[in-house]
């Protein structure tokens, strides 16, 4: 019976990623081939990059890459070859990716308006699976000093304790700030939740002397302005 998968010494010397991308440079890899040489090895059925390319496809909704920031240790487990290890590695990796990719945006980026603020994040947050609250730290010219992920989960106004909102704004040395949570829905709608969490960070930030600039909600390719609306 014909093997559907080879393994690295059974392909081409010109086609195993190691080689190619000696001669060739990394750019010329794939992402399946990429990921390869992070795994490093396969299993007897399988080479690292038949296992590359069945993490690539693992996610039901995410297909590529994209997929490959919302798989969990769980998903990585499954699949036969990736053990706890490796499944520790690559999400590691995807977190370096992360920060590689937050410390570039933070890069003298403006958020002076509502817009802004949606663009910058839209990407990033509207393919979440689970409501995430962000918040952006500004100096006085509007200029991000630091943008941090403060709660992951239903956001309750319970939940959303302005305390360490503002412990990091005081940390960071911010001028002001701006609040952002994504609705998995896709739809930015705020809700009575949304009004009551803005009101009390609204309340503290008086106090605090670091004032709430906006709470932007985030849908799929859309977003809704607290402040636009009039409620800051």
């Amino acid at each position: 019976m014909k093997k559907n998968n080879f393994t690295m010494k059974e392909m081409p010397v010109s086609e195993r990623p190691y080689e190619k991308c000696m001669n060739h440079g990394v750019e010329m890899l794939s992402d399946a081939e990429l990921l390869a040489v992070i795994i490093k090895t396969g299993t007897r059925e399988k080479s690292s990059l038949s296992l590359a390319m069945e993490i690539l496809q693992l996610h039901p909704s995410f297909q590529g890459l994209v997929g490959l920031k919302h798989l969990t240790f769980e998903d990585l487990t499954r699949i036969k070859g990736i053990g706890r290890i490796k499944a520790v590695q690559l999400l590691c990796l995807v977190e370096l990716a992360k920060r590689m990719a937050r410390k570039t945006k933070e890069q003298s980026v403006y958020l002076r308006c509502p817009s802004e603020a949606a663009d910058f994040f839209m990407e990033e947050m509207r393919n979440l699976e689970t409501e995430h609250l962000y918040v952006a730290y500004l100096d006085a010219s509007g200029r991000l000093l630091r943008y941090q992920v403060v709660f992951i989960g239903t956001i309750q106004s319970s939940i959303a304790n302005p305390r360490e909102i503002l412990r990091l704004a005081l940390r960071y040395d911010a001028a002001h700030y701006i609040v952002l949570h994504n609705h998995p829905s896709g739809d930015s709608t705020p809700s009575e939740e949304d009004i009551t969490i803005t009101k009390r960070l609204m309340e503290a930030s008086e106090i605090i002397g670091v004032p709430l600039m906006d709470h932007i909600i985030i849908g799929d390719n859309q977003y809704i302005s607290l402040k636009e609306r009039g409620c800051i």
